[in-house]
């Protein structure tokens, strides 16, 4: 092993096996895209310095940093001593002015500091990076690393993100892992709101697909509705393209109404209508809501959280649950949803 604060030879030898001498640079933190994809207000951690941090302001990055002595800490959004804040920069000589420190992106890479600037190096093949003895050690146990321009180093947990490569995409960190979801069908994900909303009120630089050609049979005829056949509020719309083929245009019901295909088809009142889908489909997202079940002579219930349902549940004493009060009670509920 070698450890380069031994002596300045040793500094030396260690930077003259590096296979890469270069300047320390973020490798892919874009703060005004990112400011884009989140609501306006919103505070960031820099990754390229511990004592700096970005608040989007109307989709634009604006920067501030803190008093001396104090680092930027994502979760409370303040800055704090520098002793209870755990830094994870992509500037590798923002915590050690002088000095040798790990490169953050790699087992094998370091960085020797000199007045908070930074020259990279590398061990040779097969050794990794010690940087408690500050040596390259051949076979050098590598940890997992956090990558700093994670949104998980970047964002504070819970706060959601607009997924750039989908309309109806969003992620969020929760306990330094990255969750991935996606609006109900036929919604997008707003950047500005922070929250699903209607398509026509995003701007989504997403084209959307063609339509959907019908299958033979499908449609009774052009200009009517039909089921989507997979959610209670979804539905087709049937018509004629320019080279007459019948095509499929898909929508969904506003809130509180479910699709029926009665009479050409209609959005009626949820509880107007009996679905074997989904029944918690927008329901639950800012409280938890309740939902009548299908076919149980409506004593039971859904518990609606994010559009779907993670319980279900009696009335208790034989009573009977009322999706439009949200109460369990002693008078005779027969919504057609749930009429036995």
């Amino acid at each position: 092993t070698t450890t380069p604060r031994n002596s300045l030879c040793q500094m030396l030898w260690l930077l003259a096996v590096s296979l890469l001498v270069a300047p320390a640079v973020a490798a892919t933190f874009d703060p005004d895209l990112i400011c884009t994809l989140l609501v306006n207000g919103t505070k960031i951690n820099d990754p390229r310095a511990c004592n700096t941090w970005i608040q989007c302001i109307d989709d634009l990055p604006v920067n501030g940093t803190c008093a001396e002595g104090l680092l930027y800490d994502r979760e409370s959004e303040d800055c704090l001593p520098s002793a209870d804040v755990d830094c994870i920069s992509s500037d590798p000589c923002a915590q050690m002015p002088d000095g040798f420190t790990s490169d953050p992106y790699s087992c094998n890479g370091y960085y020797y500091c000199k007045n908070g600037m930074g020259t990279r190096g590398e061990c040779n093949t097969g050794l990794n990076f010690n940087p408690g003895t500050e040596a390259c050690i051949r076979d050098y146990p590598c940890t997992a690393k956090m990558n700093p321009d994670s949104y998980c180093n970047i964002l504070p947990d819970g706060v959601f993100i607009k997924d750039p490569w989908n309309c109806d995409g969003w992620q969020m960190c929760w306990q330094a892992e990255l969750v991935n979801g996606s609006c109900p069908d036929g919604f997008y994900f707003s950047a500005r709101l922070g929250k699903c909303d209607y398509p026509q009120n995003v701007q989504c630089a997403f084209t959307q697909p063609p339509p959907q050609t019908a299958q033979p049979d499908v449609c009774p005829k052009a200009g009517s509705f039909i089921s989507d056949d997979r959610s209670c509020n979804g539905y087709y719309y049937c018509r004629n393209d320019t080279d007459g083929q019948m095509v499929l245009e898909h929508g969904v019901c506003s809130d509180g109404r479910f699709f029926s295909a009665a009479n050409g088809g209609a959005c009626v009142p949820r509880t107007d209508i009996r679905c074997e889908y989904n029944r918690c489909v927008n329901m639950g997202y800012a409280a938890i809501q309740l939902a009548n079940l299908s076919d149980d002579g409506c004593v039971g219930f859904a518990i609606c959280q994010n559009g779907t349902a993670i319980a279900v549940a009696d009335c208790p004493n034989g009573e009977y649950f009322d999706e439009l009060t949200q109460l369990c009670t002693t008078q005779v509920i027969s919504f057609a949803a749930c009429a036995l």
